[in-house]
């Protein structure tokens, strides 16, 4: 039923222009609504801000853990620094790479 509901529409369509004409929805810019904008950007400004700060912690105490570990023949807490420096790398990562993302679906302002 569902498709021969789109086969006649795709019919109709082809028959009354002759091709098929697609039209792109064009350039939407994501606003806020009116009023709010700068309380979003505040709290977006805290987020970011916030998150850059907990990569930068976690990879500080990574490495101090690193050297304690290794000072003090602690395997264990040396191979945690390790684990943890990676994910606090790998954690950087994704927000460039999310930030990135989501700046190209938002934009910088029409």
């Amino acid at each position: 039923m569902f498709i021969e509901a789109i086969s006649e529409v795709t019919i109709q369509m082809v028959t009354l222009t002759g091709a098929i004409q697609a039209e792109g929805v064009g350039n939407v810019c994501a606003a806020p609504p009116a009023g709010v904008e700068p309380y979003v950007k505040d709290i977006l400004g805290w987020v970011k801000y916030g998150v850059i700060a907990i990569i930068i912690g976690a990879g500080f105490a990574s490495i101090g853990a690193m050297i304690v570990g290794k000072m003090g023949s602690m395997g264990r807490a040396a191979q945690v620094g390790a684990s943890g420096l990676f994910w606090s790398v790998l954690g950087a990562v994704a927000f460039v790479v999310i930030y990135g993302v989501l700046n190209g679906i938002v934009g910088n302002g029409c």
